[in-house]
């Protein structure tokens, strides 16, 4: 009897500890009106409400938000059965995405075409990263203007643009989308990704958890922090729904284009060129469309419009 009222007292504060600077899955589906259930012994915790569904692991930073991937700053921790989420991650992006402040400007999107000239970006075989993404600007600048929202290229043919000189084009513009096709030295990666800016002091997803002293600048850009991560969310979201593709979550990284930027922006690595069937697809017209075409209606979602 005694033996277990000290494993009861240890249990309680093992508890309390894990609670501090956190909070626990219940108490994030009382915030969100729903319910909570565990499965995988307990290393997975979904909370269901009304009009969301988030997805929780043990020790990951990986949260789902309505089957889309969305990085934190913190691996949740915790017991099985019992998952604590950082409070940062709730109060810096589940919550803001949540109950997003509203429907933003759209009266002039800026689309910046990832390289250019003498910058091929990533080439496999016959594909060039740079004509592949011009191609599916020029795609995305029609359809924007079909829906009478204005736009700016940072290029419009095969030409060398400064990376520097990408976020000054962009001035003037209520958002920037970059675009950009992947990479990677291991042939199986493949998916898509959208990256937004890092909050001031926090590490990009490649550093998670790792703030270093390069990390507590603030750019231009992170007056846009709130509008930037649910810009990255609804284009991966209608990125993912794309089928036949790999969710790979929205990110955080500090990219030049991105953190110069004076308005919202968010850079869109739109496949693997380095993976055998998705580079295939890139190279085809019908899946640089339907990217286009998905990326036009996130930058519409963002802006409230259909």
């Amino acid at each position: 009897m005694r033996r277990s009222a000290i494993f009861f007292g240890l249990a309680l504060l093992s508890w309390g500890r894990a609670l501090a600077g956190g909070i626990g899955l219940a108490e994030v589906a009382r915030r969100c009106g729903g319910s909570l259930s565990y499965g995988q012994e307990g290393r997975v915790g979904t909370v269901q409400a009304e009009n969301c569904c988030l997805t929780f692991r043990h020790n990951s930073a990986c949260h789902r938000l309505n089957g889309v991937s969305v990085y934190g700053q913190h691996p949740t921790r915790g017991d099985p059965g019992a998952l604590v989420l950082d409070s940062a991650d709730w109060n810096r992006v589940l919550a803001p995405l949540l109950t997003p402040a509203g429907a933003w400007p759209l009266g002039r999107v800026c689309i910046d075409a990832g390289h250019g000239g003498r910058d091929s970006g990533t080439v496999q075989g016959t594909l060039q990263e740079k004509n592949l993404t011009l191609d599916i600007a020029l795609r995305l600048q029609r359809l924007l203007e079909e829906k009478h929202i204005a736009t700016v290229l940072t290029r419009g043919g095969d030409t060398f643009v400064p990376l520097e000189r990408r976020p000054e084009i962009a001035g003037g513009c209520d958002l920037l989308v970059s675009i950009h096709c992947n990479a990677a030295e291991t042939a199986s990666a493949e998916g898509i990704e959208t990256y937004v800016l890092p909050a001031a002091g926090t590490s990009p997803t490649a550093r998670l958890d790792r703030p270093g002293a390069q990390d507590q600048r603030t750019f231009p850009n992170n007056r846009c922090d709130e509008q930037n991560l649910w810009l990255g969310y609804c284009l991966q979201r209608q990125l993912v729904a794309i089928g036949g593709t790999r969710d790979r979550g929205v990110r955080r990284g500090r990219f030049l284009v991105l953190r110069a930027c004076h308005c919202p922006a968010a850079l869109v690595e739109c496949g693997f060129l380095t993976h055998g069937e998705e580079g295939r697809r890139l190279g085809t017209e019908e899946h640089r469309e339907a990217i286009a075409r998905a990326i036009c209606r996130g930058i519409c979602h963002y802006g409230g419009r259909r």
